[in-house]
């Protein structure tokens, strides 16, 4: 049994954080089975005896294996397509944007662990969306790190002004791209206060 995540809530219900929530689908044997929303890293069944009063704690289910969420915004097609293969391959669950633009949207909709971005695109390039994200109201968005991927020459320059995490030089080694993007994690994991998800 999987849980594939479609969206990480932000806020709060009667004072309580939804930060450390998901809202996903079950799927076993490749077919969706229910949609859950579930505390990160755990899920519990509560049954009833046949009294209705007791209850009882199954084993919990196959699912705290919680995908991480990246964005990969890239303008290339042939690069995200690459990059979302490889990173699903590999135990992440992945979103695209072909610009900034795109990717503050898709900001809207969820609220990813990792945005890998590129530098030169149309519409929004990756600087001005680095600015747009910073200035985003909720703080937990703008405070989203960034893993750069670029082939400019002065990358490493670029990366440090952006204050990336990580940077990624095209054309780049796949395993490259797979250890930046799990160093990433593992320093966001850090980052964090009380128990994670293993990280894949």
């Amino acid at each position: 049994m999987r849980l594939r995540v479609l969206t990480r809530p932000t806020g709060t219900i009667d004072g309580i954080s939804l930060d450390r929530f998901r809202l996903g689908e079950v799927y076993e044997l490749g077919a969706q089975v229910a949609c859950v929303f579930l505390a990160e890293g755990w899920a519990e069944l509560v049954a009833e005896d046949n009294n209705g009063h007791v209850p009882v704690r199954p084993s919990p289910p196959e699912i705290a294996n919680i995908e991480p969420l990246v964005l990969v915004v890239d303008d290339e097609p042939a690069i995200r397509a690459l990059t979302e293969s490889l990173l699903t391959a590999h135990g992440y669950h992945v979103i695209v944007a072909a610009h900034g633009r795109d990717a503050i949207q898709r900001l809207r909709e969820c609220c990813p662990d990792l945005i890998v971005l590129d530098l030169n695109m149309p519409v929004m390039d990756g600087w001005a969306f680095r600015t747009e994200q910073r200035d985003l109201t909720d703080r937990k968005r703008a405070a989203i790190p960034v893993l750069l991927m670029t082939g400019e020459d002065q990358a490493a320059t670029h990366a440090d002004v952006l204050r990336a995490v990580g940077l990624i030089k095209k054309p780049f080694d796949p395993e490259d791209l797979l250890d930046a993007v799990a160093a990433a994690m593992r320093l966001q994991d850090s980052a964090r206060e009380g128990p994670r998800v293993e990280r894949p």
